[in-house]
């Protein structure tokens, strides 16, 4: 889903707020676009946003700083990587911002995450990512 998709499928979310997790993220199979993460209140979800760049490679992280570029609605897509309480999030990312900007960083939060991910699946019927 995108990013607006996911705003309007649960309204609490468009008043909520939300805790960063830095923005800078990377993923392997994506070198033209970077990633955000944010924890939302009042739904205890961890979610990224796929932010893509022109040019993308280490040109990606300049326009993350300068805001340069403008992505289509379409293209920020949301992956919810895990539901939990801040704590439980803040233990499982702990160290975040040393992974920040590392290549494949994204996949190093997937992994700290899928633990309490796993175990919010059978209570709260979560589906596989949304990418």
């Amino acid at each position: 889903m995108n990013v607006h998709e996911f705003y309007t499928a649960d309204p609490r979310r468009q008043e909520s707020e939300e805790i960063s997790f830095g923005e800078g993220w990377t993923d392997h199979t994506d070198p033209s676009s970077t990633y955000r993460l944010s924890w939302v209140a009042v739904t205890g979800e961890i979610y990224s946003v796929r932010e893509p760049h022109p040019g993308g490679g280490l040109l990606a992280a300049v326009f993350d700083h300068y805001n340069v570029h403008q992505a289509d609605v379409g293209e920020m897509k949301v992956e919810i990587l895990a539901v939990a309480d801040l704590a439980s999030v803040e233990q499982a990312l702990a160290g975040w911002r040393e992974q920040l900007g590392e290549h494949d960083s994204l996949r190093w939060a997937r992994e700290r995450l899928s633990p309490i991910r796993q175990a919010a699946e059978p209570a709260r019927g979560l589906d596989a990512p949304n990418v």
